[in-house]
């Protein structure tokens, strides 16, 4: 015998693979989210799952699949009408010997039907089954509207029609079910906004697409009702309502879809003539969806102006399903290092493991470099010098734009082997990609046009004349968070302006690096460009105190700051140091606080955290904090962890085992301290190293989370009372990379930024780079520039020469 039903119910959707087939193992996935969220049954083949868009062998095999993977935990209600008489037939007797514990049935919708066509239509139907059959009016689709005249006739002279779902969003219509043939036909509501309303009324259950999304606080909810709780029933309600109301406001189906695709489920899009929702709206339900779930904290208050926040749900890493790896071996660089135009055996047998950071397995290995690899790629570099130096800046610019033609080339390659290494999704790597081949654009252009001070005579009889003349040999050594991009920020100005070059990947991500020289090595004359892969102690340190390098350029922590500038100091060269960042984001009372958050959602997140100059210190004014923090929150929640081939992922896993420990370390020190984590706050569950987006709120000052880099996807909210103060916290930190200033207040704009100590400030912005501008901080953040014509100037050096033409 069937069970009755009652309760919440389930109108799961149905999920499409890449190629258009049903995805069965998706659709298993979300049939075990509702149980697990404990509903009462579930739906297939509803409006959220597109009956209308399944031939009669999908509807077959959705009804199957979910009855299989119910597995009779709960009833499950096969939708079986919509289509013509005989199918209808089949497809409930098919249902029926499945073992479904319901049949659905709604007028065809491709025919209107008058009533007593639509009665007949239901009889003939519902006499071909056993089991009990729940009638589906959806009057805004089929063009009739079931009254509870027709209704209540049917069940009492069709034994086994039992059930209504009602549509309306007509609430007297409802009652009439419920109040006027209670005796003869269940009634369950099905308009989600009117969930709370329709239960209180006295409707057994609700069939909801919304129960995808919030299957247990729907389910709370109506444990609630039924023990009398109607206070916490209504207070949770208050909570789920919003969600429920945007939901009818936008297309729900690709709004559900969208929901579950961002919460990992992988539904896919919606089948034709449906459409996915804009990013703005998927962020925006997505979001909703998460405050709705007890994940963020919509409107409480805490001390210091901040929102206090309930226990963040953990959050998921989306995983690939392409078993294909981005690269092939055949793609991967060899384990050699890269000297004079060629691939360049190590004078040691010494092997460095470049790990996966999503798999934590080896991709491939690397030369452990040896001070005497380091001698034989500086000679080389040397013995270039001369001859590249002589050169025109014509004909360097012309190599320049070829290295930028040859990279956009394979732009590609560089990306998958990229995201490869370091993890990064796909679209951060391939606007890593972008970024290097406008480097070397602008740079190719930029040589050409620049200026010094104009010859003259300064002295009687005595013509000046200020000369640019290259250094020589530039060692660089270059990080592992952009580790192509950074190479480019150096490698292009330096040849630009006329100098060789010796250049130390970070051992961690050495691989694109590597690949780029062998890419571009039929452009440079051999010895121009050289990589010694290696460990920073032996290759870094060579590089820094090696007596025919003239100057030392560094992308990279403090610590590894002091070390190049100590050893450099030896033989007194040059040096070019751009190290870490602990940007503040100084938000004033009058600012856009939606705008800030929406920002924020970027440029705290981008590349996991893992950017020196990343808005990832939050100093507010006390009176609008709060505000910020949720407007915050919910962007944060929005984002996309994944591995890099995930459509859609937007954060992929810190890079080393190494610093995910130290992030990890990090999170536990603070929240032990008593910041409280408003999103995130823990590490998720491997493989990989992955963090997810992580507020912080109520943190006090001076702490360590907010003073010192900690390098992932980790922003912190410090409230002030005054200008003064924000501007006094702003820059107790000991670096000075960047800064953002928010306000409406015109005067404010300009005189604030130029009492930080930043060497880039924006207003209403930030993280917005663009070539033509420099890049390089204050204090503890180092000196010399990056970008713009500064760093040509910086890999270059000015000679007097003077002429006696007195006669």
């Amino acid at each position: 015998m069937s069970p009755h039903l009652s309760g919440i119910l389930t109108a799961l959707p149905t999920p499409f693979a890449s190629d258009g087939s049903i995805d069965v193992a998706a659709l298993g996935r979300v049939v075990d989210r509702s149980i697990d969220g404990g509903v009462d049954g579930l739906v297939a083949c509803g409006s959220t799952g597109e009956f209308a868009a399944l031939d009669e062998d999908e509807r077959r095999l959705v009804v199957e699949t979910v009855v299989e993977r119910a597995a009779g935990r709960v009833p499950v209600v096969a939708q079986t009408g919509a289509v013509s008489t005989d199918q209808a037939i089949r497809l409930s007797q098919h249902a029926q010997r499945c073992g479904a514990s319901v049949v659905m049935l709604v007028t065809p919708y491709y025919e209107p039907l008058n009533e007593e066509e639509t009665e007949q239509y239901l009889r003939t139907v519902a006499a071909s089954v056993d089991i009990p059959v729940m009638l589906y009016n959806l009057p805004a689709i089929t063009g009739v509207d079931l009254s509870p005249e027709v209704v209540g006739r049917l069940a009492r002279e069709v034994g086994n029609i039992r059930y209504i779902k009602d549509t309306n969003a007509d609430m007297s219509r409802l009652r009439q079910f419920v109040h006027h043939h209670g005796d003869v036909i269940t009634t369950f509501g099905g308009w989600d906004t009117l969930i709370l309303a329709a239960l209180t009324e006295g409707a057994a259950g609700v069939v909801a697409g919304s129960a995808n999304l919030v299957p247990a606080e729907l389910v709370s909810m109506h444990r609630a009702l039924r023990a009398g709780e109607l206070d916490r029933a209504r207070a949770e309600w208050s909570r789920l309502h919003p969600l429920m109301d945007t939901l009818m406001t936008v297309p729900f189906i690709p709004a559900v879809k969208a929901v579950l695709n961002a919460a990992g489920l992988r539904v896919g899009s919606p089948r034709s003539p449906l459409l996915d929702l804009s990013p703005d709206a998927a962020r925006r339900i997505t979001a909703q969806a998460a405050v709705a779930r007890g994940e963020t904290a919509p409107g409480g208050r805490a001390p210091g102006g901040v929102s206090p926040v309930a226990p963040t749900a953990k959050a998921e890493v989306r995983r690939s399903t392409d078993a294909r790896p981005l690269v092939a071996a055949a793609e991967l660089p060899p384990a050699r290092h890269f000297i004079a135009g060629d691939y360049a055996d190590s004078t040691s047998t010494r092997l460095l493991d470049v790990i996966d950071p999503c798999s934590e397995q080896v991709l491939c290995r690397t030369p452990d470099g040896t001070t005497d690899d380091v001698d034989r790629a500086v000679a080389e570099a040397v013995a270039a010098r001369s001859s590249w130096a002589r050169r025109v800046p014509k004909d360097r610019s012309d190599v320049l734009h070829a290295i930028a033609d040859r990279v956009d080339a394979h732009g590609d390659l560089l990306a998958r082997l990229e995201s490869a290494n370091t993890g990064k999704p796909l679209a951060v790597a391939r606007d890593d990609i972008a970024g290097t081949v406008d480097t070397f654009r602008f740079m190719a252009g930029a040589v050409r046009s620049t200026t010094s001070m104009s010859a003259g005579e300064y002295l009687d009889d005595h013509l000046s004349l200020v000369l640019r003349e290259p250094v020589g040999v530039v060692g660089v050594v270059t990080p592992w968070n952009y580790p192509l991009m950074m190479a480019a920020w150096k490698v292009a100005p330096i040849l630009a302006a006329g100098n060789t070059c010796v250049l130390k990947p970070s051992e961690i991500t050495p691989v694109t690096t590597v690949k780029f020289a062998e890419l571009v090595a039929d452009l440079l004359p051999p010895g121009v460009l050289n990589i010694v892969t290696g460990r920073g102690d032996v290759v870094g340190a060579r590089l820094s105190s090696h007596p025919d390098v003239d100057l030392v350029a560094l992308t990279g922590s403090v610590p590894s700051g002091r070390a190049v500038a100590r050893a450099a100091a030896e033989d007194l060269k040059r040096v070019h140091l751009e190290l870490g960042g602990k940007a503040p984001v100084v938000v004033f009372e009058d600012a856009d606080l939606a705008a800030v958050a929406e920002t924020l959602r970027t440029a705290s997140f981008w590349n996991s955290g893992q950017e020196c100059g990343a808005a990832c210190r939050v100093l507010v004014h006390e009176s609008v904090a709060a505000e910020l923090a949720d407007h915050l929150v919910r962007e944060a929640a929005t984002l996309v962890t994944g591995e890099p081939a995930v459509d859609g992922a937007e954060l992929g896993p810190l890079v080393s085992k190494a610093h995910f420990d130290r992030v990890r370390g990090y999170l536990e020190r603070a929240q032990r301290d008593g910041a409280r984590a408003a999103l995130g706050g823990a590490a998720l569950d491997g493989p990989g190293y992955f963090v997810p987006p992580t507020v912080l709120v109520d943190v006090p000052e001076g702490a360590e989370i907010a003073r010192e880099e900690v390098f992932g996807p980790v922003v912190t909210v410090e409230t002030f009372r005054d200008e003064d103060e924000a501007i006094r916290r702003a820059n107790d930190v000991p670096y000075g990379l960047a800064a953002s200033v928010w306000t409406e207040n015109a005067r404010r704009s300009h005189d604030v930024p130029a009492r930080l100590d930043a060497g880039t400030v924006w207003v209403n912005s930030h993280l917005a780079l663009a070539n033509e501008v420099p890049w390089g901080g204050f204090k503890g953040s180092g000196y010399g520039r990056d970008l713009s014509l500064y760093a040509l100037e910086d890999y270059s050096r000015t000679k007097h020469v003077m002429h006696n033409h007195a006669r």
